[in-house]
C-alpha cells in the first residue's frame, strides 16, 4: 500500500513539474531583464508607450533566466506586432520588437 502511494505522489510530482515548465518560449536576459528573446526576435524594455495593462491580449507562453518567469502576452492594437506585454507576480511592463 505505502508503495502505490508513492508511485502516485512520484507520478504527480513529475506531471507538475513537465506541466510547469512547458510552455517555456523564450529567454529573458541583461542586467535589469531589459531583454527578452522568442524565436530569434529580441525585444527591448520601453517604458514609454501608447498602451496600457488593458491592451493585454492573447497569452503566448513564458520566458525565464536563472532567477524569474514572466508571462507574455499578446498586445491589442498592435497590428504590426513590434510588442510584447510581460506579467511578472502583479508588476507588467512593455517590450518592443528591435529593428
Amino acid at each position: 500500500m505505502k508503495r502505490i502511494r508513492l508511485f502516485i505522489i512520484l507520478l504527480v510530482y513529475i506531471v507538475c513539474l513537465s506541466s510547469c515548465s512547458s510552455n517555456i518560449i523564450g529567454k529573458i536576459s541583461g542586467l535589469e531583464n531589459e531583454y527578452i528573446t522568442i524565436d530569434d526576435v529580441v525585444y527591448e524594455l520601453k517604458s514609454n508607450t501608447d498602451f496600457s495593462n488593458a491592451d493585454k491580449g492573447k497569452y503566448l507562453g513564458k520566458v525565464s533566466n536563472s532567477k524569474i518567469t514572466m508571462k507574455v502576452y499578446e498586445v491589442k492594437g498592435d497590428t504590426e506586432e513590434n510588442y510584447i506585454y510581460t506579467l511578472w507576480d502583479w508588476e507588467g511592463a512593455f517590450y518592443k520588437k528591435v529593428d
